[in-house]
């Protein structure tokens, strides 16, 4: 328990990036949400979400149909980090909040705080499973050559190829 809990601990540093990303995953909820009630815009003020599609709600909380709640708050805390400016209230349609989330995106994998997520995983001895790989590893010395050869595998076959290739021995037969 000791172990897990220094694991634990280790990830407190990037909680701000946790909770980003959960912000994230909330926007796109919420533009599959319009998606599914035929929305095309969204009013995002500090204190309520408006829907305006073939009829208009607001709420200050949402609740989707796939159980995600995105409250307002939140939701223009992060439109106001998105879009880059204050406003009293943000509009925004689904296709939009898409391409929004998707820059986001990408400015999260391009950013400081995923490299230092990596960097934690790679300390802890976890796989991070992606890209994401420490910064550091590529400073780091690679081990001299042994006098061992390496061995030699062949490249794997995708399965579009294995079925071309039973195919073609049906055929041969």
């Amino acid at each position: 328990m000791d172990n897990l809990l220094k694991k634990a601990g280790a990830m407190l540093p990037h909680l701000e990036l946790f909770s980003h990303m959960a912000s994230l995953r909330g926007l796109l909820q919420l533009a599959a949400h319009m998606e599914e009630r035929g929305d095309r815009v969204t009013l995002i003020s500090p204190e309520a979400i408006t829907l305006v599609g073939s009829d208009m709600t607001t709420d200050p909380v949402i609740q989707t149909s796939k159980g995600a709640t995105v409250t307002a708050a939140d939701a223009y805390a992060l439109m106001h980090t998105l879009k880059g400016h204050e406003a009293p209230e943000y509009a925004v349609t689904r296709e939009e909040l898409k391409a929004l989330n998707a820059r986001a995106v990408q400015d999260i994998e391009a950013g400081p705080a995923l490299a230092a997520f990596g960097e934690t995983l790679a300390r802890l001895g976890l796989s991070d499973g992606g890209n994401a790989a420490p910064a550091r590893a590529e400073a780091q010395p690679q081990p001299e050559a042994t006098s061992e050869p390496a061995p030699t595998e062949r490249p794997s076959r995708g399965r579009k190829a294995d079925a071309e290739g039973k195919a073609e021995m049906a055929e041969a037969n």
